[in-house]
């Protein structure tokens, strides 16, 4: 034993001896020349070494500001560029000055990937001009990208490239599609680990990305993948695993550079088995979104999805065999294909729940926009059945949606709005639903809609919604369950019968285009309403330059509104509305465009005898006391009511003034429009005056208005 350890001992101090002899005298940046000479040689493309030094334990090379540069009927910059590669090499060939690589590794690499408008990739011209009997590929070209490693090996004594180790430390990758015309993206900190590399064997793959934020924001990948295809790298076999842990949507949006994610966040987590072989890629696993948010709007509770997909990646066919879908507790399930190829994609999707609860759905569809106004809180079971197919923007339907025992609630709706059932029947032709009672408060209003031909440009709507004594708090409830906000600025108290009927052609299935589908009449009988939105009294007492015009309010205060509303092919018109306010009684004629929300309203307001006097009595503005006194001492202003819904303008009616001052036809309070509302027709339906006749007396009276009148 005592010999074997002098043995032992005698090669240790040997070869520690010739390893420092190998230092002392060894200059890694002779062997740069030679280096740089084969990678070129191999790769066909020109290359950059910086300064070269030796590193021990383990033994290796390191190379600074490596540079590979680009095939130039790609591009003119550099295809890979590092700040350090890394190359261990085997000591044994180092003694005879023959290197041999064992592992490389690069630090913050960057890599350019472009395809050009054929499809060709260009990484896939490294080597192709290799001499027969040229060296075997330098390692260093297997450092930079997986995709790299697929240049053709040159036979070498019969021996073939292999790689123990690649390494990619905090890397960056470019990728820039010519062919599908998409922008470049950049990915960036990404680690990756390569090992057993051969051209003709499996390799382990180990890769990785952390994304900047709280928590863990790691994406993983690891699997056994290869032999790598040269000549289409995605057809490369791979089976492993997929990761997620605490990642960030906001984070992954910035990585991805996907616009689809720009309106969502929460945070991912799931794991996956993948495999791909021949172009086909299969996934099953299980994605968890917590705290999601769409819109800036919180969703409230998580959704899971256990999923069995595979894709045909050549064929652009995405096939979900199995999915299941968890909106907080609420589950549904989709199965079913999509076909990418054409445009647009073709579905054919199988989706069902039964009897599962529509708190989540409804919750999930006011955070898109859709149906619910976000905030409000619905109750009740959906169940479905439906099959689509077709065009993924227009699928033809089939199956069946039922609703039961539909609540909703919240705090801008003043009373529950109900649903007992309805059901609604879906066929590629057609989609209609029963009749079925929209209930709130006391007041119920009867409901029935179908829609033909839904997949083409012009769909039928046939929708009717009857209501003979609705109340007015009832009815905004129920707009505002539905979340239309039109109406937000109006509150009261009161009646109307309501009998809307929507039928004809659209252009496309929006809100608009439906409104201008509306046909019926609306007789109302209001108390006590406010406006939100503009002080009328303000505006038309401002108009005469009155000091009790105050300030703006920014409401109005209607006791008392009455009349009639006939709706035609969505333009509301009425000739006899009336409402009593805090200065008069105002009398209203015109039409609203209930699709653009446009109005083109003539007001005739009559302040009240005492509030004429308070406002400055019948000669407060100029040349108004004429026109607009009338008999009983009640100041008369006529005006015009444009602008939308939302930002209504009122401006002073000139051209009626004087068609009431040539008429002798002024309105008093009791009757605010008196017949007034026919001057208008009367005087602007006569032909113009022969040559030399007296000028239009109306004319004449509206040439007045230039001036006050002393």
């Amino acid at each position: 034993m005592r010999k074997i350890a002098i043995v032992i001992g005698i090669v240790v101090v040997v070869i520690v001896v010739v390893m420092g002899v190998l230092l002392a005298t060894f200059n890694p940046n002779d062997y740069s020349g030679t280096i740089q000479t084969k990678l070129e040689q191999q790769l066909d493309r020109k290359v950059a070494l910086g300064n070269l030094s030796l590193g021990l334990f383990p033994l290796r090379f390191r190379v600074a500001n490596l540079s590979i540069a680009d095939d130039p009927k790609f591009s003119n910059h550099a295809f890979i560029q590092t700040q350090e590669l890394s190359v261990s090499v085997k000591l044994l060939p180092l003694l005879s000055k023959s290197v041999e690589v064992d592992s490389l590794t690069l630090e913050r690499p960057s890599v350019e990937l472009i395809k050009n408008a054929q499809g060709v990739w260009n990484f896939s011209t490294l080597g192709q001009t290799a001499p027969a009997g040229a060296a075997a590929p330098s390692p260093t070209r297997a450092a930079p990208t997986p995709p790299a490693a697929s240049s053709p090996s040159s036979p070498t004594a019969g021996q073939q490239f292999t790689l123990g180790e690649l390494a990619i430390d905090d890397g960056q990758v470019a990728i820039t599609d010519l062919q599908a015309r998409t922008p470049r993206a950049v990915y960036d900190h990404i680690n990756l680990k390569l090992t057993d590399f051969a051209p003709d064997s499996p390799f382990n793959l180990d890769a990785s990305v952390h994304l900047p934020g709280s928590g863990s924001q790691e994406v993983s990948l690891k699997g056994k993948g290869g032999p790598l295809v040269h000549a289409n790298p995605a057809d490369t076999p791979f089976k492993g695993t997929l990761d997620l842990k605490g990642v960030q949507i906001a984070g992954l949006q910035k990585f991805l550079q996907s616009p689809a994610l720009a309106i969502t966040d929460g945070v991912l987590s799931g794991h996956a088995d993948i495999s791909s072989e021949n172009g086909k890629l299969s996934a099953a696993g299980q994605m968890d979104l917590d705290k999601p948010r769409l819109h800036g709007f919180d969703v409230g509770y998580p959704i899971d999805v256990d999923y069995d997909v595979s894709d045909d990646l050549q064929n652009d066919l995405l096939r979900i065999n199995k999915g299941t879908v968890k909106l907080g507790p609420t589950p549904f399930s989709v199965t079913g294909t999509m076909n990418s190829k054409p445009t647009p994609a073709q579905l054919d999707f199988d989706l069902k729940a039964n009897g599962v609860s529509i708190a989540e759905i409804a919750r999930l569809a006011g955070a898109v926009g859709v149906a619910f106004a976000p905030g409000t809180t619905v109750t009740g079971q959906i169940s479905a059945d439906i099959k689509a197919q077709g065009a993924a923007d227009k699928p033809a339907l089939n199956g069946t949606l039922a609703g039961r025992d539909i609540s909703v609630s919240g705090k801008q709706i003043a009373k529950p709005v109900e649903v007992k059932a309805v059901n609604i029947a879906l066929s590629p032709a057609e989609i209609h639903s029963d009749n079925f009672n929209v209930t709130s408060g006391g007041t119920t209003a009867a409901v029935q809609f179908s829609m033909k031909g839904y997949t083409s440009n012009s769909p039928q709507v046939d929708a009717t919604v009857r209501a003979p004594q609705a109340a007015l708090p009832d009815l905004l409830s129920m707009a505002k369950a539905y979340g239309v906000t039109s109406l937000d600025k109006l509150s009261g108290s009161g009646n109307l019968a309501l009998d809307m009927h929507a039928a004809g052609p659209l252009q496309s299935i929006t809100s608009d285009q439906i409104a201008k589908a509306l046909n019926g009449t609306i007789n109302v009988n209001f108390n006590s309403m406010r406006y939100t939105g503009i002080d009328i009294s303000h505006q038309l007492l401002s108009m005469i330059n009155s000091s009790k015009a105050g300030t703006d309010q920014g409401y109005t205060n209607i006791q008392k509104m009455t009349g009639a509303i006939v709706v035609k092919n969505g333009v509301a018109q009425t000739s006899n509305l009336q409402a009593t306010l805090d200065i008069g009684n105002v009398g209203a004629t015109g039409t609203a465009n209930l699709a653009s929300q446009t109005l083109n309203m003539q007001l005739t307001a009559v302040l009240t005898k005492a509030f004429t006097q308070q406002a400055g009595g019948t000669g407060v503005g100029g040349y108004m006391t004429t026109a607009l006194a009338n008999s009983q001492g009640e100041l008369v202003i006529p005006a015009i009511v444009g602008g939308t819904f939302q930002n209504p303008r009122i401006t002073p009616d000139i051209q009626k003034m004087a068609q009431m001052k040539l008429k002798g036809l002024i309105p008093t309070g009791d009757n605010p429009l008196g017949s007034a509302s026919s001057i208008l027709g009367g005087l602007t339906g006569q032909k113009g005056q022969a040559a030399g006749q007296q000028q239009n007396p109306v004319n004449q009276i509206m040439g007045l208005f230039g001036k006050k009148k002393q």
